[in-house]
């Protein structure tokens, strides 16, 4: 072990033991009694009895050049100004400590650590397929928009499809969100996501890997990151997912760590909508609106505000896409191209929306074109 030991090296040097990481830990904890314990117990040649049940980790316990790859991480990633935070550390998310798999002992991470779910804040995953359609990136987009008015946490995988909605939609609301990668967090992946990866730094929310700085994506990788992305969580809301998807991963996931699970119900023709319906067929939540979600989680929502609805009563209740367009306009967008802009809605969403407002009487349009508030409203 290098000369600059601390605690952290101490961890990162633990957490490269082997799997399940977090039961070789509590292992010797229970044996040498601290951090500083069991790498005295290392630096004396100590045979450890406690990892008698983990004999791959028990060779690994006295391999030297395992102990200097660790020292290497850690200045690896104060090189490139990434943060450690370990399982001994008192922001540990106290969340992530229930998990009944492997919790991460080491998270790696840019941003505010702020961001992440304290004791009294509230933080719901919202995951999706990668290959979603247009109304389910809106949906993930408008939910994380609305819990994130709400003080709610969102966190989600920074995938393309309804992961990057959701992150954008929480930003949108200039609310937090958490990004789980699947790599290290010094490695953008997807590549599309670079922007967005720095918005969720820059705004004041974190992105954050268990995997050292430099690790690439691998396959193993995603259903790991999956448990954390759950396991930070006292909800997840699967918004689409097809047969296989890595959502129904993170649902699981969920489900194994005792959180609730709440899905959006699709068309039954829809191979994206098939992960959800099975979910709510075995017991998953059924949420047909967001205030299935309030009354879940017990929030009450500021003015009863409901998928972007304000204190115009007659807003509450409308379904959306139609109360999102609808509060545009509102707000002064007067063409399809200023909803489409303000509220991010593709733009067939936006056309079908107001027309259906405006066969409602709820918009109506000028001779020019432009759209409005009908006067009656």
């Amino acid at each position: 072990m290098p000369h600059e030991v601390n605690e952290k090296v101490v961890m990162i040097w633990l957490s490269l033991l082997g799997s399940p990481n977090y039961r070789i830990y509590r292992a010797l904890l229970s044996e040498f009694g601290s951090g500083a314990g069991i790498y005295d117990a290392f630096m004396r040649g100590v045979k450890p009895y406690s990892l008698r049940e983990f004999p791959k980790a028990s060779g690994r316990f006295s391999d030297r050049e395992l102990a200097e790859t660790a020292f290497g991480i850690y200045r690896k990633a104060q090189e490139s100004g990434m943060s450690i935070l370990t399982y001994s550390d008192p922001e540990y998310p106290e969340l992530l400590k229930h998990l009944p798999a492997a919790c991460p002992l080491v998270l790696y991470y840019y941003g505010d650590k702020a961001a992440l779910p304290g004791e009294e804040d509230i933080a719901v995953a919202i995951v999706g397929s990668r290959h979603c359609s247009n109304s389910g990136e809106a949906n993930a987009r408008q939910y994380a928009f609305d819990l994130a008015k709400q003080g709610v946490i969102v966190v989600s995988g920074l995938a393309l499809g309804c992961d990057g909605a959701a992150h954008r939609g929480a930003l949108n609301a200039g609310g937090k969100t958490v990004a789980v990668l699947a790599s290290g967090a010094d490695v953008v992946y997807p590549r599309e996501h670079k922007k967005l990866y720095n918005d969720i730094i820059a705004k004041g929310g974190c992105v954050l890997s268990e995997s050292p700085p430099g690790c690439v994506p691998a396959r193993q990788l995603f259903p790991a990151r999956n448990r954390i992305i759950a396991g930070l969580c006292q909800a997840t809301l699967v918004v689409e997912a097809a047969h296989r998807s890595g959502a129904l991963i993170t649902a699981d996931k969920a489900l194994e760590a005792d959180r609730l699970v709440f899905a959006l119900p699709g068309d039954v023709r829809n191979p994206m909508a098939y992960g959800c319906n099975e979910l709510i067929r075995q017991g998953a939540i059924c949420v047909t609106d967001i205030g299935v979600i309030y009354d879940e989680l017990g929030i009450e929502p500021e003015g009863g505000k409901v998928h972007g609805a304000n204190n115009n009563g007659w807003l509450i209740g409308l379904p959306f896409p139609l109360s999102r367009v609808a509060d545009a306009v509102l707000k002064g967008a007067d063409s399809a191209e200023a909803v489409v802009e303000k509220t991010e809605l593709d733009a067939g969403t936006v056309a079908g929306s107001l027309t259906m407002l405006e066969i409602r009487g709820i918009v109506r349009r000028s001779d020019y074109g432009g759209y409005s508030i009908a006067n009656d409203r």
